[in-house]
């Protein structure tokens, strides 16, 4: 920062307690400090939610977690195919739509992902 563009003027305002609780869990909700958040938001700069990215960062994981899963179905089958195992309860109908469900959920991450990050395809 230059010497002009320092920060050395003070805003003082009051607010009610439950103002600053609001304003400081708003500011908290996008890493900024109160007096940033205030800064940016008056200056009607963009703020960045970080709840949207852990959001995000926990569908990510959880769709990979549904990889692994749908993988380790599909692994399972090779294997009692070619072993003749019994499925037990299951029927390899039943646990191919399982997998098939997976799958789809997936998709739906991948697509609550975009709107999340607001990506246009």
């Amino acid at each position: 920062m230059s010497k002009k563009s320092l920060r050395t003027h003070f805003i003082k305002s009051r607010v009610t307690e439950y103002e600053f609780n609001f304003i400081k869990e708003k500011s908290l909700n996008t890493g900024l400090p109160v007096s940033s958040y205030i800064r940016n938001l008056s200056m009607n700069y963009p703020l960045k939610s970080v709840v949207d990215q852990r959001a995000l960062s926990e569908l990510i994981k959880c769709r990979a977690d549904l990889g692994r899963i749908g993988g380790l179905f599909k692994m399972w089958l090779v294997a009692e195919k070619e072993t003749k195992l019994k499925l037990g309860q299951r029927t390899y109908k039943t646990i191919d739509e399982l997998v098939n469900h997976i799958e789809l959920k997936q998709d739906e991450i991948l697509e609550l992902s975009k709107i999340l990050l607001r990506v246009k395809e």
